[in-house]
């Protein structure tokens, strides 16, 4: 990850804009996925929730990378014939070897096992909820970096990441708050009915009122709550252990330039999806159909309602294009502008949820409600520990710590929320070169004073 602040003019500014766009775009329209109906093989109106088929059109939607990267070698090459730095710079390349593709398959199992977790997550939480408790996966990368890599955190840091796990506590929180509003209500329904109703001269016990359809529903929300932001937070775990492996084990110089990276990981993912994962969704228990996904049931929602077609085309492609603009971010941007990123979705996801809200009516986006002020306490205490982990918020009686940003510190917190083998295939130079992980072991000769490599 590059450190040093560069100036951010017009079309780094677009790149910026774009990349929060697409990112933006991707959470609201899996969301949106998850909110819509359509009949299903049971002839049945159902609620769409496939978890399974949204993380195969994620991984379907980065094997775009790979007829980027087949055109750019076509460039390169073409242009080698005519030019002669064009031709050296090309032949100091590594060569891929299928060994180092297939060496990229053990993330693929990690991201995927991570995507179906937080995939199932999103069916049962808010997506601002669901974007806020990922970016809990700090703390374990960190404690990982600590602990495994041997990473040594700072006490400022350390605040950091305690701030960071309160701010989680805070958000998951949240529906507690929501769950407690239906039995209020209807404790005032009740009080309300016997008020308006005749007198009663003799006591007697009043039976609970019949909770209406609305408010069964709400409590069949708030009731899944927990289990989404436990699907969640054991994403974000899975993901973190994808990105300590990729720097313990796969640790080195690693040729593989990034279009590569994605393409192959996105081929991964969709083999997976359909020779592994779905045949085991088929018989799995859960509640699609008595299995954790029915594979028949969603293709006949996909044929009965166009709109499911529509938004899972646009989810396809804005994870294209989210992709392709994060390699653009790391060589145009600094590390700082990767932290604004990275902390500028959650606000814009949820303003966005609160706008399609007012706008259609309740039938998508989310509303305010009482735990939504424990849930924007959570989001201004993971900025601020965000901050303090950077080393841009000092901490009282403390030292001062190093800013971890500016830097380019691979311990910042843009390099904890990023693949390893992607950002390390990211921070090439333009020669061809790229620079080592710094936890791959050296080789010292004897009476060397330097390593050897």
């Amino acid at each position: 990850m590059g450190g040093g602040e560069r100036v951010c003019d017009a079309q780094s500014a677009a790149v910026f804009v774009i990349g929060l766009v697409a990112g933006t775009v991707c959470i609201i329209v899996s969301k949106a996925l998850f909110e819509l109906k359509a009949v299903g093989s049971t002839g049945k109106l159902e609620e769409f929730h496939p978890p399974v088929f949204e993380s195969f059109v994620m991984f379907f939607g980065m094997l775009f990378a790979l007829p980027m990267y087949l055109s750019g070698e076509c460039y390169k090459r073409y242009r080698a014939q005519s030019d002669s730095i064009a031709r050296a710079a090309l032949e100091a390349e590594t060569k891929v070897t299928f060994g180092m593709l297939l060496s990229l398959g053990m993330p693929a199992i990690f991201d995927l096992s991570s995507v179906l977790l937080m995939m199932a997550g999103l069916m049962h939480i808010p997506a601002s909820m669901w974007m806020l408790l990922r970016g809990g996966g700090i703390v374990f990368v960190a404690l990982m970096k600590q602990f495994v890599l041997g990473d040594k955190l700072s006490t400022s840091m350390w605040v950091g990441v305690g701030t960071i796990t309160l701010a989680v506590c805070l958000v998951g929180l949240a529906p507690t708050l929501d769950a407690a509003e239906p039995s209020r209500r209807a404790l005032m329904q009740q009080v309300m009915q016997q008020d308006e109703g005749m007198p009663q001269p003799t006591p007697t016990p009043t039976p609970t009122p019949t909770p209406t359809p609305a408010l069964a529903a709400e409590v069949k929300v708030d009731s899944g709550a927990f289990t989404g932001i436990v699907l969640t937070i054991l994403g974000t775990l899975m993901q973190s252990v994808q990105y300590v492996y990729e720097e313990k084990v796969m640790s080195g110089d690693n040729p593989a330039p990034p279009w590569l990276l994605i393409g192959m990981e996105g081929l991964f993912g969709s083999l997976l999806c359909i020779f592994v994962v779905y045949p085991l969704a088929g018989i799995i228990p859960g509640n699609n159909h008595g299995v954790f996904e029915d594979l028949s049931n969603t293709m006949t929602q996909l044929e009965n309602n166009q709109d499911l077609v529509t938004l899972s085309a646009i989810f396809c492609v804005a994870v294209f294009i989210l992709n392709s603009f994060s390699v653009l971010v790391t060589f145009m941007l600094s590390s700082v502008w990767h932290a604004i990123l990275d902390n500028f979705r959650p606000i814009s996801i949820w303003a966005v949820e609160l706008c399609l809200y007012i706008y259609t009516d309740g039938a998508h986006g989310e509303k305010w409600t009482t735990g939504s002020y424990l849930q924007l306490a959570g989001l201004g205490v993971m900025l601020l520990g965000t901050a303090i982990y950077n080393g841009n918020l000092a901490v009282p009686f403390l030292p001062p710590s190093e800013e971890l940003l500016f830097a380019g510190d691979k311990r910042a917190t843009p390099a904890l929320q990023r693949s390893p083998n992607l950002m390390r295939a990211q921070m090439g130079d333009g020669s061809g070169a790229h620079k080592r992980s710094p936890y791959v072991t050296r080789i010292r000769l004897a009476g060397a004073e330097e390593p050897l490599v």
